[in-house]
């Protein structure tokens, strides 16, 4: 047996914290077996996707919430770009685990730079409101972010323990985020706490299976999540967008289709998001796949895309314009 694997789980354990080396659990089903742990993957996702910002390094990663040899700021922001990616892709990172991760991070987070603060909720409302929240997260908002699904107004507490400045406390559920700021009708993003977050220089990669049938509304939300700072593209000519829309328009899943049609994404020429790309390839292959006059495809791209739409020739209009119904519901 090899010696790696005659190791303590301990060490075995500690060795894989320290090397971050994400194919270590790949090498056998013995050493797979040791670091298949919730808890470890719970450790990898706060290390890679909790934020970067000026306020993260002053009490935010604790023992208790990141332990050693675990150190947020040792990775550079490539590095952290890096490992995103790679966890991305890996299997046991889904959905619901990096909800209970948003949940605990901005749990955390209240807890770690509320405590001068004197809310205007007490404790057990502030967590009933939370456990609402996380339970109807298709009521959270998944555009612009706006002022917060939840805001709690506070004040700083003075020497004497008495409140004095005014204060709100804004979190996002769908995007896992909080922030602490003076009262403003102008949203900013300094200072904003968020799981998932990519560094907006160096973004992660979205993972292939978040690409590909069988296009599960977990799936979707998923991609949704992650589609405002993960890219998609880097190539300007948007090859993955191209083809993502190519397959669903061959499986003939009109839900998927709209789905990444309202969703904003991130491409490497740009530094913030953009529509879902449509290119004239993805108009050709919902016309060629139309099945009727009526086709809800051909409907949708017309009625709600059709300012969006690439420019195409003649042809190709009076195609789409041919096969789509009267009006789309």
């Amino acid at each position: 047996m090899p010696s790696l694997e005659t190791l303590p789980v301990e060490i075995l354990q500690t060795i894989f914290l320290y090397s971050l080396e994400i194919n270590l659990p790949r090498a056998s089903l013995s050493i797979a077996r040791v670091l298949s742990s919730p808890l470890i993957y719970t450790w990898l996702i706060r290390l890679a996707f909790s934020s970067d910002n000026e306020s993260s390094r002053h009490g935010i990663f604790t023992p208790d919430f990141l332990p050693p040899p675990l150190e947020f700021f040792s990775l550079s922001r490539s590095q952290r770009r890096d490992l995103q990616a790679a966890l991305l892709e890996c299997r046991w990172c889904t959905l619901p685990l990096m909800r209970q991760c948003q949940r605990d991070y901005i749990e955390h987070v209240l807890r770690r730079k509320t405590g001068d603060l004197a809310l205007s909720l007490d404790p057990a409302a502030l967590q009933s409101s939370l456990d609402d929240g996380f339970s109807r997260l298709s009521d959270a908002a998944h555009g612009h972010r706006g002022k917060g699904d939840l805001v709690v107004a506070s004040r700083t507490r003075a020497d004497d323990g008495s409140a004095s400045a005014e204060r709100k406390v804004a979190v996002w559920f769908h995007f896992g985020a909080v922030q602490i700021r003076e009262p403003s009708d102008v949203f900013y993003e300094r200072d904003l706490f968020r799981l998932p977050c990519c560094n907006t220089e160096f973004p992660a990669r979205l993972p292939d299976k978040l690409l590909r049938s069988p296009w599960t509304p977990t799936q979707l939300e998923f991609l949704d999540l992650l589609a405002g700072d993960a890219w998609l593209d880097e190539d300007p000519s948007f090859p993955r967008a191209r083809q993502t829309l190519r397959n669903v328009v061959r499986l003939r899943n009109h839900a998927a289709f709209t789905r990444l049609l309202e969703m904003h994404v991130r491409t490497v020429p740009y530094r913030y998001s953009v529509p879902w790309p449509v290119h004239q390839s993805t108009v050709i292959a919902v016309l060629k796949h139309a099945d009727t006059h009526d086709d809800p495809f051909v409907a949708y791209l017309v009625h709600k895309k059709w300012n969006e739409l690439p420019d195409m020739n003649s042809r190709i209009k009076e195609g789409l314009l041919a096969k789509a119904r009267p009006a789309y519901l």
